[in-house]
């Protein structure tokens, strides 16, 4: 399949004629297949990306095995709704009646295209897993951009 894409350039832009260029030599990679399909993902993404709760499970189930080793555990709730100067958020939520801790995500209801989408989720989720697992707070420190070099290989940007 990947090779039929790459002989019809004229129907896929170039960015992501390189993008499927540089999954064909990626060799024995713990990411070979999630990046193969994220990467098909992203070809069948349109621009303005309508954001739905099957994707964000679909890839929160993808991102965990591929990144935390199916450590996390799925978000108490999510939600899709508007938000000011951000593009997803990670909340804790304390009920003080209950003396009980849930996790909620919220994602826009809309992205400019998948990759922001996929990168924004997984954002997100290295927050998640800093209060998980780590038993930390949720800053962009050492444990965050330790996942650099695992974006990049699986062609997403952590910023």
């Amino acid at each position: 399949m990947y090779l039929d894409i790459l002989r019809n350039k004229h129907i896929y832009p170039p960015a992501q004629i390189r993008v499927l260029q540089k999954m064909r030599k990626v060799k024995k990679d713990i990411f070979k297949n999630t990046t193969k399909r994220i990467a098909k993902e992203m070809l069948t993404g349109e621009m303005h990306y309508k954001t739905t709760y099957k994707d964000i499970h679909k890839f929160f189930n993808i991102f965990n095995k591929a990144l935390f080793k199916n450590k996390l555990i799925p978000f108490n709730n999510v939600k899709i709704r508007k938000m000011y100067k951000t593009w997803g958020q990670f909340v804790e939520v304390f009920n003080n009646r209950k003396k009980t801790i849930s996790y909620e995500l919220e994602m826009l209801p809309e992205y400019p295209n998948k990759k922001e989408f996929l990168s924004t989720l997984a954002h997100e989720c290295i927050h998640y897993s800093q209060i998980l697992l780590k038993k930390g707070n949720v800053a962009h420190n050492r444990y965050f951009y330790s996942f650099k070099s695992k974006f990049k290989k699986l062609n997403l940007h952590l910023n």
